[in-house]
Protein backbone atom coordinates (compact mmCIF):
# COMPACT_ATOMS: atom_id res chain seq x y z
CA UNK A 1 0.00 0.00 0.00
CA UNK A 2 0.98 3.38 -0.64
CA UNK A 3 0.74 6.44 1.03
CA UNK A 4 -0.63 9.37 -0.76
CA UNK A 5 -0.02 12.99 0.05
CA UNK A 6 -1.78 15.80 -1.52
CA UNK A 7 0.02 19.14 -0.83
CA UNK A 8 -0.29 22.63 -2.62
CA UNK A 9 -0.78 26.08 -1.58
CA UNK A 10 -4.14 27.33 0.34
CA UNK A 11 -7.36 27.14 -1.80
CA UNK A 12 -5.62 25.02 -4.95
CA UNK A 13 -8.19 22.44 -4.28
CA UNK A 14 -6.44 20.18 -2.33
CA UNK A 15 -9.98 18.81 0.19
CA UNK A 16 -11.88 18.34 -3.13
CA UNK A 17 -9.31 16.19 -4.85
CA UNK A 18 -8.34 14.45 -1.76
CA UNK A 19 -12.14 13.42 -1.80
CA UNK A 20 -11.98 12.34 -5.55
CA UNK A 21 -8.76 10.04 -5.05
CA UNK A 22 -9.99 8.79 -1.34
CA UNK A 23 -13.33 7.42 -3.65
CA UNK A 24 -11.28 5.93 -5.82
CA UNK A 25 -9.02 4.34 -4.05
CA UNK A 26 -11.10 2.99 -1.45
CA UNK A 27 -8.74 5.70 1.07
CA UNK A 28 -9.49 7.41 4.21
CA UNK A 29 -7.72 11.09 4.90
CA UNK A 30 -5.58 11.99 7.41
CA UNK A 31 -5.39 15.82 7.86
CA UNK A 32 -2.12 17.35 8.10
CA UNK A 33 -3.05 21.42 9.58
CA UNK A 34 -2.81 23.17 12.56
CA UNK A 35 -5.47 25.16 12.56
CA UNK A 36 -8.26 22.41 10.80
CA UNK A 37 -7.91 20.39 13.63
CA UNK A 38 -9.52 22.25 16.16
CA UNK A 39 -13.11 20.99 16.09
CA UNK A 40 -14.10 25.35 17.27
CA UNK A 41 -11.92 26.47 13.96
CA UNK A 42 -14.56 25.73 10.78
CA UNK A 43 -15.06 28.23 8.62
CA UNK A 44 -11.77 30.03 9.11
CA UNK A 45 -9.65 27.01 8.63
CA UNK A 46 -11.82 25.84 5.20
CA UNK A 47 -12.35 22.55 7.19
CA UNK A 48 -14.18 20.15 5.25
CA UNK A 49 -17.79 20.28 6.21
CA UNK A 50 -19.77 16.95 6.76
CA UNK A 51 -21.70 17.16 3.15
CA UNK A 52 -18.23 17.75 1.57
CA UNK A 53 -16.71 15.01 3.09
CA UNK A 54 -19.02 12.78 1.34
CA UNK A 55 -18.97 10.06 3.90
CA UNK A 56 -15.69 9.35 3.39
CA UNK A 57 -13.59 8.77 6.75
CA UNK A 58 -11.31 11.81 8.28
CA UNK A 59 -9.10 11.86 10.54
CA UNK A 60 -7.13 14.97 12.65
CA UNK A 61 -9.91 17.05 11.58
CA UNK A 62 -11.50 19.04 14.24
CA UNK A 63 -10.47 16.44 17.21
CA UNK A 64 -9.17 18.90 19.37
CA UNK A 65 -10.00 21.14 21.55
CA UNK A 66 -8.88 24.88 21.77
CA UNK A 67 -7.01 24.45 24.90
CA UNK A 68 -4.91 21.46 24.11
CA UNK A 69 -0.79 22.20 22.41
CA UNK A 70 -0.50 20.92 18.97
CA UNK A 71 3.22 20.49 17.82
CA UNK A 72 4.89 18.42 14.90
CA UNK A 73 5.62 15.75 17.53
CA UNK A 74 2.38 15.67 18.79
CA UNK A 75 1.06 15.50 15.52
CA UNK A 76 3.18 12.26 14.43
CA UNK A 77 2.64 10.55 16.85
CA UNK A 78 -1.07 10.99 16.38
CA UNK A 79 -0.59 10.24 12.42
CA UNK A 80 1.07 7.11 12.15
CA UNK A 81 -0.72 4.79 14.14
CA UNK A 82 -4.07 6.25 12.00
CA UNK A 83 -1.81 5.46 9.13
CA UNK A 84 -0.75 2.12 9.74
CA UNK A 85 -4.21 1.52 10.91
CA UNK A 86 -5.71 2.29 7.54
CA UNK A 87 -3.08 0.58 5.68
CA UNK A 88 -3.74 -2.51 7.95
CA UNK A 89 -7.47 -2.55 6.76
CA UNK A 90 -5.98 -2.39 3.25
CA UNK A 91 -7.19 0.95 2.34
CA UNK A 92 -4.87 3.97 1.17
CA UNK A 93 -4.19 6.33 3.58
CA UNK A 94 -4.42 10.07 2.27
CA UNK A 95 -2.74 12.74 3.60
CA UNK A 96 -3.60 16.47 3.02
CA UNK A 97 -1.10 18.85 3.67
CA UNK A 98 -1.96 22.28 4.87
CA UNK A 99 0.68 22.54 7.35
CA UNK A 100 4.07 21.86 5.11
CA UNK A 101 5.79 21.28 8.68
CA UNK A 102 3.83 18.36 9.58
CA UNK A 103 4.31 16.97 6.10
CA UNK A 104 7.68 17.01 6.26
CA UNK A 105 8.02 16.01 9.60
CA UNK A 106 5.86 12.49 8.54
CA UNK A 107 8.29 12.18 5.53
CA UNK A 108 11.71 13.15 6.26
CA UNK A 109 11.80 12.57 10.62
CA UNK A 110 11.97 15.41 13.65
CA UNK A 111 15.07 16.92 14.33
CA UNK A 112 16.85 15.66 17.11
CA UNK A 113 16.92 19.77 18.89
CA UNK A 114 17.91 18.87 22.30
CA UNK A 115 15.50 19.76 25.05
CA UNK A 116 15.97 23.07 27.03
CA UNK A 117 15.22 23.04 30.60
CA UNK A 118 12.16 24.75 32.28
CA UNK A 119 14.18 27.56 34.10
CA UNK A 120 15.93 28.46 30.56
CA UNK A 121 12.83 28.52 28.64
CA UNK A 122 11.60 31.19 31.40
CA UNK A 123 14.69 33.74 30.99
CA UNK A 124 14.12 33.35 27.01
CA UNK A 125 10.31 34.21 27.51
CA UNK A 126 11.06 37.17 29.96
CA UNK A 127 13.49 38.53 26.57
CA UNK A 128 11.21 37.96 24.30
CA UNK A 129 7.86 39.60 26.11
CA UNK A 130 8.51 43.06 25.88
CA UNK A 131 9.83 43.08 21.95
CA UNK A 132 6.68 42.76 19.52
CA UNK A 133 5.99 39.97 17.11
CA UNK A 134 6.91 41.65 14.04
CA UNK A 135 10.37 43.23 15.49
CA UNK A 136 11.18 39.08 16.75
CA UNK A 137 10.05 37.75 13.02
CA UNK A 138 12.53 40.46 11.59
CA UNK A 139 15.19 39.10 14.06
CA UNK A 140 14.36 35.45 12.87
CA UNK A 141 14.49 36.51 9.01
CA UNK A 142 18.29 37.68 9.87
CA UNK A 143 18.94 34.54 12.03
CA UNK A 144 17.33 31.80 10.30
CA UNK A 145 15.38 32.85 6.88
CA UNK A 146 14.93 29.43 6.04
CA UNK A 147 13.03 28.55 9.33
CA UNK A 148 11.38 32.35 9.11
CA UNK A 149 10.28 31.10 5.20
CA UNK A 150 8.92 27.97 6.86
CA UNK A 151 6.26 30.13 9.20
CA UNK A 152 3.06 30.68 7.46
CA UNK A 153 2.12 33.34 9.48
CA UNK A 154 4.11 36.27 10.58
CA UNK A 155 1.77 36.70 13.50
CA UNK A 156 2.43 32.96 14.60
CA UNK A 157 4.56 34.20 17.42
CA UNK A 158 4.56 30.77 19.06
CA UNK A 159 7.08 29.23 16.33
CA UNK A 160 8.79 32.68 15.82
CA UNK A 161 10.12 32.83 19.36
CA UNK A 162 10.94 28.86 18.65
CA UNK A 163 13.18 29.82 16.10
CA UNK A 164 14.73 32.15 17.91
CA UNK A 165 14.99 30.38 21.12
CA UNK A 166 16.95 27.44 19.52
CA UNK A 167 19.10 29.28 17.73
CA UNK A 168 20.33 31.27 20.84
CA UNK A 169 20.52 28.40 23.28
CA UNK A 170 22.18 25.72 20.68
CA UNK A 171 24.10 27.83 18.64
CA UNK A 172 22.63 25.68 15.65
CA UNK A 173 19.49 27.20 13.91
CA UNK A 174 16.77 24.97 13.42
CA UNK A 175 17.27 24.55 9.79
CA UNK A 176 20.42 23.65 10.66
CA UNK A 177 19.12 20.78 13.08
CA UNK A 178 16.37 19.76 10.38
CA UNK A 179 19.01 18.70 8.21
CA UNK A 180 20.36 16.27 10.98
CA UNK A 181 19.59 12.71 10.93
CA UNK A 182 15.74 12.18 11.73
CA UNK A 183 13.49 10.40 13.99
CA UNK A 184 10.13 9.14 14.12
CA UNK A 185 9.78 9.44 9.96
CA UNK A 186 7.22 7.40 7.82
CA UNK A 187 9.22 3.92 6.81
CA UNK A 188 6.96 3.04 3.90
CA UNK A 189 6.08 3.66 0.31
CA UNK A 190 5.18 7.28 -0.53
CA UNK A 191 4.07 9.45 -3.38
CA UNK A 192 3.75 13.43 -2.79
CA UNK A 193 1.58 15.08 -5.25
CA UNK A 194 1.78 19.14 -5.77
CA UNK A 195 -1.03 20.72 -7.24
CA UNK A 196 -0.11 22.79 -10.15
CA UNK A 197 -2.06 25.70 -10.77
CA UNK A 198 -1.50 28.97 -12.05
CA UNK A 199 -0.68 32.03 -10.15
CA UNK A 200 -3.93 33.97 -11.57
CA UNK A 201 -6.63 31.18 -10.83
CA UNK A 202 -4.92 30.19 -7.05
CA UNK A 203 -5.60 34.23 -6.48
CA UNK A 204 -8.94 33.86 -7.88
CA UNK A 205 -9.79 31.37 -5.66
CA UNK A 206 -8.24 32.80 -2.70
CA UNK A 207 -10.33 36.19 -2.92
CA UNK A 208 -13.67 34.00 -3.97
CA UNK A 209 -13.03 31.95 -0.75
CA UNK A 210 -12.09 34.91 1.97
CA UNK A 211 -15.58 36.16 0.37
CA UNK A 212 -17.44 33.03 1.26
CA UNK A 213 -15.84 32.54 4.30
CA UNK A 214 -17.04 36.16 5.69
CA UNK A 215 -20.63 35.67 4.07
CA UNK A 216 -20.32 32.12 6.30
CA UNK A 217 -20.02 33.64 9.47
CA UNK A 218 -16.38 34.00 9.93
CA UNK A 219 -16.76 37.23 12.20
CA UNK A 220 -19.49 35.17 14.25
CA UNK A 221 -17.34 32.28 14.65
CA UNK A 222 -14.45 34.57 16.01
CA UNK A 223 -16.64 36.63 18.54
CA UNK A 224 -17.86 32.93 20.04
CA UNK A 225 -14.75 32.02 20.22
CA UNK A 226 -13.76 34.81 22.27
CA UNK A 227 -16.68 34.42 24.44
CA UNK A 228 -14.87 31.29 25.47
CA UNK A 229 -12.18 33.01 26.61
CA UNK A 230 -9.88 32.22 23.74
CA UNK A 231 -7.60 34.60 21.29
CA UNK A 232 -4.12 34.83 19.41
CA UNK A 233 -2.56 35.25 23.02
CA UNK A 234 -3.30 32.54 24.31
CA UNK A 235 -3.81 30.24 21.47
CA UNK A 236 -1.65 30.03 18.67
CA UNK A 237 -3.83 28.69 15.93
CA UNK A 238 -5.83 31.96 16.21
CA UNK A 239 -3.16 33.67 14.89
CA UNK A 240 -3.11 32.39 11.58
CA UNK A 241 -4.65 33.94 8.24
CA UNK A 242 -8.08 34.82 8.49
CA UNK A 243 -8.54 35.07 12.37
CA UNK A 244 -6.01 37.10 13.27
CA UNK A 245 -7.40 39.69 10.85
CA UNK A 246 -10.73 39.27 12.24
CA UNK A 247 -9.97 39.25 15.93
CA UNK A 248 -8.49 42.94 15.55
CA UNK A 249 -11.36 43.92 13.55
CA UNK A 250 -13.65 42.65 16.60
CA UNK A 251 -11.06 45.10 18.58
CA UNK A 252 -11.75 48.00 16.20
CA UNK A 253 -8.75 48.04 14.40
CA UNK A 254 -10.02 46.84 11.31
CA UNK A 255 -12.63 49.88 10.29
CA UNK A 256 -14.80 47.62 7.93
CA UNK A 257 -15.64 44.52 6.39
CA UNK A 258 -14.59 45.74 3.12
CA UNK A 259 -11.04 46.91 4.54
CA UNK A 260 -10.97 43.46 6.37
CA UNK A 261 -11.85 41.01 3.43
CA UNK A 262 -9.25 42.64 1.26
CA UNK A 263 -6.64 42.41 4.43
CA UNK A 264 -7.40 38.71 4.47
CA UNK A 265 -6.88 38.07 1.20
CA UNK A 266 -3.82 40.02 0.42
CA UNK A 267 -2.03 38.01 3.10
CA UNK A 268 -3.93 34.77 1.74
CA UNK A 269 -2.37 35.43 -1.10
CA UNK A 270 1.10 35.99 0.46
CA UNK A 271 1.17 33.08 2.11
CA UNK A 272 0.45 31.58 -1.06
CA UNK A 273 3.52 32.80 -2.42
CA UNK A 274 5.24 31.39 0.46
CA UNK A 275 4.22 27.68 0.71
CA UNK A 276 4.95 27.72 -3.16
CA UNK A 277 8.38 28.46 -2.15
CA UNK A 278 8.98 25.99 0.17
CA UNK A 279 7.18 23.33 -1.74
CA UNK A 280 9.02 23.65 -4.57
CA UNK A 281 12.43 23.40 -2.99
CA UNK A 282 11.62 19.66 -1.66
CA UNK A 283 12.75 17.73 -3.78
CA UNK A 284 9.83 14.90 -3.05
CA UNK A 285 6.85 16.58 -4.40
CA UNK A 286 5.71 15.53 -7.99
CA UNK A 287 4.24 18.88 -9.47
CA UNK A 288 1.05 18.08 -11.86
CA UNK A 289 -2.70 19.24 -12.45
CA UNK A 290 -5.29 17.62 -10.54
CA UNK A 291 -6.90 15.94 -13.39
CA UNK A 292 -3.52 14.42 -13.97
CA UNK A 293 -2.87 13.15 -10.87
CA UNK A 294 -6.59 11.49 -11.17
CA UNK A 295 -5.52 10.02 -14.02
CA UNK A 296 -2.14 9.11 -12.99
CA UNK A 297 -2.88 6.85 -9.99
CA UNK A 298 -2.76 3.19 -10.46
CA UNK A 299 -1.84 1.80 -6.73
Amino acid sequence: MTLVFILGPTASGKTSLSIELAKKLNGEIIGADSVQIYKDLVIGSAAPTSDEMQGIPHHLIGTRDLKDEISAGIYISNALPIIEKIEKSGKTPIVVGGTNFYVDALINGLSPVPAADEETMRLWEEKFSPVSTEELFAELQEIDPEWAQNISSPNDRQRIKRGLFVAKTTGKTLSDWNRMARINAYQGKFIAFGIDIERVELYEKINLRTKIMLESGLIEEVRAINKKGFDSSNCKALASIGYIETERYLKGEISSIEELSELIAQNTRHLAKRQLTWLRNRDYVVWKKPVEILKSIDM
